[in-house]
């Protein structure tokens, strides 16, 4: 069956979805639109919202691995703007994934879910190849952080202290923060969802129970932001006459 154009945005001569215009031979839509299942082969009415946005996800993390790249190629060339240009775009991309789990979560019911998992075998969210190579990048983002700190030589706390004389570097650090905190935000969300969806005393397809999965959640990119955070409090805390926490007091000071 075919849809005849009525867009005056078409050309008249072409048939809907056919593959004929420059748009959707750039995009190569008849291809992308035939990797979701079709309709005859789908097990659950809600299976095609939870393919269409594990598929865009991983769209996502590839561009996100792009241009992470590029921030490492910019940080020892000391181009810190367009580093920070690129984090910004890194950093409202992880908030579109963050998004699509906040999606899933509200409008997958769960008894849908429960037959979308007998499609996935012993699928899981674990094996994506996008979230797996993200993994690997925390350290190589450090380790070039760390080489612009050394060549500027000033060290992480006075970048937070003297944020004013540092800008530029401050900016970047701040990047990372936010980075740090988005991808966080990310796994904290998909564990929400897992919870929602299945629980957090079952078990996964492969048999691991579900709350093993909230001890990668704690884990964070760039510890080290976080502890230059508390090092600088403790020290402020002092400076102002706090006294350090009595650990072994069974009340909180009032």
């Amino acid at each position: 069956m075919t849809e005849t154009a009525k867009s005056s945005y078409y050309p008249i001569e072409f048939t809907i979805g056919e593959g004929k215009t420059d748009y959707e031979k750039y995009l190569s839509t008849v291809q992308l639109l035939t990797l979701q299942k079709p309709l005859e082969e789908r097990v659950s009415p809600e299976e095609l919202l939870f393919q269409v946005t594990h598929q865009t996800s991983e769209l996502w993390m590839k561009q996100i691995q792009w241009d992470l790249d590029r921030i490492l190629a910019f940080l020892p060339e000391q181009q810190l703007w367009q580093a920070c240009r690129s984090f910004r775009l890194v950093n409202s991309m992880l908030k579109l994934l963050t998004a699509g789990v906040d999606q899933m979560g509200e409008h997958l019911s769960i008894q849908e879910y429960q037959k979308i998992r007998t499609a996935l075998g012993q699928g899981s969210g674990m094996e994506s190849p996008g979230f797996n190579r993200l993994l690997a990048y925390p350290t190589k983002l450090w380790t070039v952080f760390e080489g612009v700190l050394q060549h500027r030589q000033v060290d992480l706390k006075d970048i937070y202290r003297q944020y004013e004389q540092h800008p530029d570097l401050h900016t970047l650090a701040e990047c990372y923060m936010d980075y740090d905190d988005l991808f966080h935000k990310w796994r904290t969300h998909h564990f929400d969802l897992v919870m929602r969806t299945i629980g957090v005393e079952a078990n996964s397809l492969k048999g691991i129970p579900t709350k093993v999965l909230q001890r990668a959640v704690i884990e964070r990119c760039f510890p080290q932001l976080l502890a230059v955070r508390n090092e600088i409090t403790n020290e402020s805390g002092l400076a102002y006459g706090g006294d350090p926490l009595d650990e072994s007091s069974e009340e909180p000071p009032t």
